[in-house]
């Protein structure tokens, strides 16, 4: 049985797809033989700080995305279309009925017709959401690490991570390097009607694979600003759905980038047991990290906004200074009082300058 995972690394299968792209989009769609150097944005988390210490890539459910066309397949077809179509199977079963002599009013025209019509919308409504329903998991990167709105929307404003990544390292035929895709950006969805309603294989060998696949790799100009690219799994026989999944990674993070405002997590507004458990449990985790990082000696940087533009510049910063001054500004790994953030964060700054 060829499945999901045989195709996405079948060179024709890649063609295929590949060929899609560039006669739907008018972009001349690149086979990647090898890859830029690719960031991964994350909140300061359980799940980001695992995925680093334990050399794992948490996929997420395609559902769970925030842009609700992403992974959305459209099932074009008018309702005049529709309604021929209707028309059409009407006389078909007519003709049955006449050539087997079953008396008039069995069947009324109208009831076969708005039954069709009816059919399709449902069909349309299941075909928009169906790469949720198959399992489809994807892990976005981008080529950009200093993106402002990335920095904002996936890092929880600045308080969160990046986290570099070479997936040039792995060798040709693994897996996980040919899941890697870069994503198309379109005006308008690339259409996959016709992958959709072949069922007799008479567009493509496997259409719904090449429909999924497409549908995953497609998003809205709007978005064009994430340079993205994207690990994209199908996991229909996963029993249990869930809203995101851990796969094994060979690839170690090449180098970790921090927020400009990432020592905020470990701040309180109020005194209450709550908040301090939380910036507790914030600055446990981020220790856990700067150990690893130690340990497998992979660099960090603090991106820190450059004055008189809207960008940012990567400042290297040593780790065992770092660890000192967590040690020193946090003493027995207790947080802060939200007063004291930025008498904190500039000493933070001074030691960067200095280094």
């Amino acid at each position: 049985m060829i499945t999901y995972f045989d195709l996405i690394q079948d060179s024709d299968f890649r063609d295929y797809v590949y060929n899609r792209f560039s006669k739907g989009s008018g972009i001349d769609y690149i086979i990647p033989t090898s890859f830029p150097i690719l960031y991964r944005y994350r909140p300061l988390s359980n799940y980001a700080i695992d995925d680093i210490i334990k050399n794992t890539l948490s996929l997420s459910a395609i559902g769970e995305f925030n842009d609700i066309f992403d992974g959305a397949m459209h099932l074009y077809g008018l309702k005049s279309e529709q309604e021929a179509a209707a028309e059409a199977q009407w006389s078909e079963m007519e003709s049955l009925r006449i050539a087997s002599h079953f008396p008039e009013g069995i069947l009324r025209r109208e009831d076969v017709v708005n039954s069709y019509v009816e059919y399709c919308k449902v069909e349309s409504r299941l075909k928009f959401r169906e790469l949720d329903y198959l399992g489809t998991y994807v892990c976005c990167f981008s080529t950009d690490n200093a993106s402002t709105l990335m920095w904002s929307h996936y890092a929880d404003s600045n308080k969160g991570l990046c986290i570099e990544y070479d997936f040039n390292q792995l060798p040709s035929n693994d897996l996980l390097r040919n899941s890697v895709f870069p994503v198309v950006y379109t005006e308008k969805p690339i259409d996959t009607s016709d992958l959709l309603t072949d069922t007799g294989n008479r567009v493509y060998q496997y259409p719904l694979d090449a429909a999924v696949l497409c549908t995953a790799l497609n998003k809205a100009s709007v978005w064009q600003y994430e340079n993205e690219w994207r690990i994209v799994w199908v996991m229909a026989s996963f029993v249990l759905r869930k809203r995101r999944i851990p796969i094994g990674s060979f690839v170690h993070p090449s180098k970790v980038y921090l927020g400009y405002h990432f020592l905020k997590s470990f701040f309180f507004y109020s005194h209450n047991k709550e908040e301090c458990d939380k910036c507790t449990d914030a600055l446990s985790l981020f220790i856990q990290l700067l150990d690893y990082l130690k340990k497998m000696s992979i660099p960090v940087a603090v991106m820190k906004p450059m004055v008189g533009t809207y960008s940012f510049n990567p400042c290297d910063i040593s780790i065992d200074g770092l660890e000192e001054f967590i040690r020193k500004q946090f003493p027995a790994n207790r947080p802060g009082d939200m007063r004291f953030y930025y008498v904190v964060h500039d000493h933070l700054m001074d030691l960067i300058e200095k280094q």
